[in-house]
């Protein structure tokens, strides 16, 4: 079986290639990317929910390749420092903490609707769906305003940097620069914060550091770089790649402008449809396991393909349809197992919040243009999406 995955209408449109790999290749292997190592990547449900919850595959690189650099952060460990590290950050994340967020949450929204109102002109993610997750987990983890957009470019050179499948020399090299860059930043942060403590995530962190002894330096660092780009990334491209299905089927989208109650199931629906993110994070095989059928060597490296198994017909009725009001609804575009996303009530929120205000401030939202992805297949979302609300 031969598939492209740099094609470019895979990028427009990957799942036609996934119902493709789920039947003739559930263990696809992708060559010439891990330096030539390749990767095996899984697109069927029970297969990709295998990966996700298997503590065999790990995630701490440093067992595999000690001579491999990198701040240390939950998203790259396993047990037991993985369970130290999410234990001491997802204080900042339980619902009651999430909830409190939701009045200034929807100020924020209004007003960056507001804005929109007066200029007369809507660029979904410039203009709305990237500022709204960034100003968010910057105020929560106590990020200066001032500096959101510099981050918010770094973020976007790792995301593409990193993208096994697309990536070229010079978006990993900006990736590298990317993160070099946010390290540096928050070491600079970190020090302003130990002389003069906030009420903010950063602050909390060093607090735990320093009392406790819980986190390294390293740690410290590594945590601030994942939260603030994961706090956002997802969160961005669910409100895009959301708005982008609604608009495409009319008839769900007067669906929930005519039952606002179906919102819950609707932003459930929307995760499933059009994954933010479409593959797991790096994982290799600690042992030698056996996945569809294909027997995994220790040490090779292996992908999850989320958007794939929300896809599945052997779980989802009618898998290529956008329903709002499916249910149940087990997508597993926030993963499974120990690696959860952290992040996802308030990303539900943020969605929630945001859709709802979209509908209500412009009852006749229409495409002004053609939206255009991004070239990345690990985060899948928008570039540019021109909206129409006279």
């Amino acid at each position: 079986m031969v598939i492209d995955l740099r094609d470019p209408a895979f990028v427009n449109n990957p799942y036609p290639f996934y119902a493709r790999m789920r039947k003739e290749s559930p263990a696809f292997l992708l060559p010439n990317v891990n330096e030539g190592r390749g990767m095996w990547m899984f697109t069927r449900y029970s297969d990709v929910e295998l990966v996700l919850k298997d503590l065999r595959f790990k995630k701490d690189t440093r067992a595999l390749r000690p001579d491999e650099g990198g701040l240390p952060q939950m998203l790259n460990s396993d047990p037991p420092d993985h369970t130290r590290l999410r234990g001491l950050v997802s204080q900042a994340f339980t619902p009651a903490r999430v909830r409190d967020l939701e009045p200034h949450i929807q100020d924020i929204v209004q007003h960056l609707l507001e804005r929109v109102k007066v200029r007369g002109e809507l660029e979904l993610m410039t203009d709305f769906a990237m500022p709204l997750p960034v100003i968010v987990i910057a105020e929560l983890m106590g990020v200066p305003m001032e500096d959101r957009e510099q981050f918010r470019e770094w973020s976007t050179w790792f995301a593409l940097g990193n993208d096994a499948i697309s990536a070229s020399l010079e978006t990993r090299h900006k990736a590298q620069q990317g993160i070099l860059a946010l390290t540096e930043y928050f070491q600079h942060l970190v020090a302003q914060r130990r002389a003069n403590p906030q009420n903010d995530l950063i602050s909390g962190l060093i607090a735990s550091k320093d009392a406790q002894d819980k986190l390294s330096e390293a740690e410290l660092l590594g945590t601030c770089v994942l939260l603030l780009i994961a706090g956002h990334e997802t969160t961005v491209n669910l409100i895009g790649n959301g708005l982008n299905a609604l608009l495409s089927n009319p008839d769900q989208l007067e669906r929930l402008r005519q039952h606002p109650e179906l919102l819950e199931t609707a932003i459930e629906e929307l995760l499933r449809y059009d994954a933010p993110v479409q593959r797991s994070t790096f994982r290799f095989a600690g042992e030698g396991v056996e996945v569809a059928g294909q027997w995994i060597e220790t040490g090779q490296q292996v992908s999850a393909v989320i958007g794939s198994a929300n896809r599945d017909p052997e779980i989802f009725s009618q898998p290529d349809r956008l329903d709002l009001g499916r249910s149940p609804n087990r997508h597993q575009s926030f993963g499974r197992g120990i690696h959860f996303c952290l992040g996802a009530p308030l990303a539900r929120l943020e969605a929630q919040i945001a859709f709802q205000s979209l509908l209500h401030t412009f009852p006749r939202l229409a495409f002004a243009d053609q939206p255009i992805w991004r070239t990345a297949t690990m985060f899948r979302g928008l570039e540019h999406f021109p909206l129409a609300f006279a």
